[in-house]
């Protein structure tokens, strides 16, 4: 059975561990979407899933995947007599979704298959998006995290503790898109054993 499942976060060298004197980058946090796809090829529907088993993404375990990381859109420390703060701390979600492209589907003579696959394809397609609503949410928990935070001493310290508040959240992040999956995978064999 073909899965479908969210890559690991990745964390970003020097993301927001380090004090900074000024904004990085544009402070929309809007999510950085990229979508890529793969092509398979074939007439009949064994002949597309043995494709999608070679082409798929991670190693052909999955027929669609989003690849999700956070970066910082606003992030600054402000020192003061009192110690160390975060001034702000706004996070977007950086994903790159990878498709399935049937290259045969126009020249399909099976109006079942074609059925068949378009629906397949969209829900690939909506179910990636939904790793990156989930994404969005935790996007919003780390900046808002980070800027509940008490002031430190020094902004060493603040880091220090940024950074395990930044990996507490991403553990969260990774066991709600497990979660999700799961869900998805119950609901979706539960529509196969009633087909």
């Amino acid at each position: 059975m073909i899965t479908f499942m969210a890559m690991k976060p990745k964390l970003k060298k020097g993301c927001i561990f380090i004090a900074l004197t000024s904004l990085l980058g544009c402070v929309s946090t809007s999510p950085s979407v990229k979508t890529s796809f793969y092509t398979v090829n074939g007439q009949t529907g064994a002949q597309i899933d043995r494709e999608l088993r070679v082409k798929g993404p991670l190693s052909g375990h999955a027929l669609a995947s989003a690849a999700i990381s956070f970066e910082p859109v606003s992030v600054l420390q402000e020192t003061t007599k009192a110690g160390c703060s975060f001034k702000t701390a706004k996070f977007r979600v950086k994903a790159d979704i990878t498709l399935p492209r049937w290259a045969d589907r126009r020249a399909s003579k099976d109006r079942d298959l074609r059925r068949a696959w378009d629906g397949l394809s969209k829900y690939a397609k909506l179910h990636e998006q939904m790793h990156v609503k989930i994404a969005e949410q935790f996007a919003k928990q780390i900046g808002e995290s980070l800027m509940t935070l008490p002031t430190h001493k020094t902004c060493e310290k603040l880091d220090k503790v940024a950074e395990k508040t930044f990996k507490r959240i991403l553990r969260s992040h990774d066991r709600a898109q497990k979660r999700f999956d799961a869900i998805e995978q119950k609901r979706l064999a539960a529509l196969f054993e009633d087909a």
